[in-house]
Parts: C-alpha cells; sequence; structure tokens
C-alpha cells in the first residue's frame, strides 16, 4: 500500500505539483481516513522509488586514469545526441579495472571503448 502512495506523490510531482503542496495534500489525505501511522512506510518507499528513477537518468563515464576524463568526455558528446541525454546529468568515475579507455553507461545504452573489452576480445579468440 505504501508502494501505491509514494507512486502517487511521485507523479503529483512530476505533474508539475509543487512537492510541499502534494506532500501536504497526501498527508491530509491519511489524516482523513485514519492512515497517518503509513507515513514512515510511504517516505522509504518514496526514497527507495526516488533512487531508483535517479539512477534511470544518469549518465555515467567510466575511465581508468584521471587524465582519461577530458578525451572521454569529447567522445561522449556525439552518443549523448543521438540517446538524447543532456551532458549535464554526466557523471565521472574513474574505474580501476579498466586498463584504458571508457566505458559510458545510462539510458539503457552502454558503450565499451575501453582497453580491457579489446584484451578480453583478443583473449578469448587466441583461446578458442
Amino acid at each position: 500500500m505504501e508502494k501505491s502512495y509514494a507512486q502517487a506523490l511521485w507523479q503529483l510531482v512530476e505533474e508539475g505539483m509543487e512537492p510541499k503542496k502534494a506532500l501536504h495534500a497526501l498527508v491530509e489525505s491519511l489524516k482523513v481516513r485514519g492512515r497517518e501511522a503509513l507515513l514512515p512506510r510511504i517516505a522509504r518507499a518514496f526514497e527507495r522509488l526516488a533512487t531508483r528513477e535517479m539512477k534511470k537518468n544518469a549518465i555515467i563515464v567510466s575511465v581508468a586514469r584521471e587524465k582519461d576524463t577530458h578525451k572521454a568526455k569529447r567522445e561522449v558528446k556525439a552518443i549523448l545526441e543521438e540517446i538524447g541525454a543532456d551532458s549535464k546529468n554526466l557523471d565521472v568515475q574513474l574505474d580501476e579495472s579498466l586498463i584504458g579507455g571508457w566505458r559510458l553507461e545510462g539510458k539503457g545504452v552502454l558503450v565499451d571503448k575501453s582497453f580491457k573489452k579489446s584484451l578480453l576480445d583478443m583473449y578469448n579468440l587466441a583461446v578458442r
């Protein structure tokens, strides 16, 4: 039940209602029905929902070294335009497991231009 309330609150905010007003309306609705005890569970469900929704919109570029960041951002611009994403949502992270190059993940897209992938592909071809 708390998931339904959390989703309804999320939809109200997404449709343009001011978050403070949406929350106030939800609290009043719960008080009228005698369900204010649900508020803590609704808050936790809303937090989980918000985290999941934010991850959907997040775009992460993983680079092997700090010095690869500028090159990766420059190469990623064209891909971001293709998927209709904004570079403002771009989050750059260091990934120690990459040898070099970069990986882009977000909006259901994975572009792997890392050296690690190339080396693994060569290894798999050699083993066969």
